[in-house]
């Protein structure tokens, strides 16, 4: 026997009034979160772009403008997160490193002063306040993104694709990007497509620039584990590591949003709101 599905009345007018934005909601999974209540893990951004355009349709902000700030958001803590998982890994780092040279200066061990360990401290200092920063940052971006698309979301909610990747798009002419249309100036149009260029020659140095940084670190920290490390080396490794893993992350975020804008003025120019890329899976 076939069973019929029935909405209580009051929950099918909710829904025909809502449209898309209640039909996606209801399609997305909701995790509570540790720190209490509900909180929806953050879908992936070409979920919740939907979201976004039905909430905002009655404000005067475009369709474009819409997809514009939700990927922004939605970026910014995504690669902001990623900041946050290199600043506590290095925390850690540091702190395995303090308890072993002053494990080595209390029992006169090697070339260890007290110098060495002071630095090693102030290192794992800047560490935490990069943590406190970032974690204040990635909350903000939240509650921005929940503003602007309806999602119940709360400073533990979890992205389900929480490594940021370089958006899918490949090196075109600027006749092949923006065709015969002329609805937005050039100077505009070129501003955007050259910047698309340039953040895109930025993140290929970029990859190549934390790989070698990765072998570098890789290679101190078995150098001070077999004890002939220097605590001064690995301090600077440690650094080095940080800033540019952490600028490798807001050199995608770069990318991805110089991408965004150029969408942006595709939309404007053409008066289409067809999206001309996609992330990479």
């Amino acid at each position: 026997m076939m069973m019929r599905l029935v909405f209580p009345s009051k929950i099918l007018a909710f829904i025909l009034k809502c449209g898309l934005y209640a039909v996606v909601l209801i399609g997305m999974s909701v995790h509570p979160s540790e720190g209490g209540g509900g909180a929806f893990t953050i879908p992936p951004l070409d979920k919740i772009i939907p979201l976004a355009v039905e909430k905002n349709q009655q404000s005067s902000s475009s369709v474009s403008e819409a997809k514009y700030r939700t990927a922004q958001y939605y970026y910014e803590i995504q690669f902001k997160t990623n900041q946050l998982g290199i600043a506590e890994e290095v925390k850690k780092r540091f702190g395995t490193a303090i308890e072993k040279a002053q494990e080595k200066y209390d029992e006169g061990e090697g070339d260890v002063s007290q110098s060495d360990i002071t630095k090693l401290k102030l290192g794992r200092t800047g560490s935490i306040n990069d943590i406190i920063k970032l974690e204040n940052e990635i909350h903000i971006s939240k509650l921005s993104l929940a503003e602007l698309t309806g999602l119940d979301l709360s400073q533990e909610s979890k992205l389900e694709e929480d490594t940021i990747q370089p958006v899918d798009f490949p090196k075109k002419t600027f006749k092949g990007i923006f065709g015969e249309s002329h609805r937005v100036s050039r100077l505009e149009r070129k501003k955007v497509f050259l910047k698309v260029n340039e953040a895109r020659d930025q993140l290929e140095l970029a990859k190549g620039s934390r790989k070698i940084t990765r072998a570098l670190l890789v290679t101190e920290l078995a150098n001070y584990d077999f004890g002939i490390g220097d605590s001064g080396d690995l301090f600077q490794a440690l650094i080095i590591y940080t800033r540019v893993l952490s600028g490798y992350y807001e050199t995608v975020y770069n990318f991805n949003m110089a991408v965004a804008d150029l969408n942006h003025k595709i939309a404007e120019n053409n008066g289409s709101e067809q999206p001309v890329s996609h992330s990479k899976k």
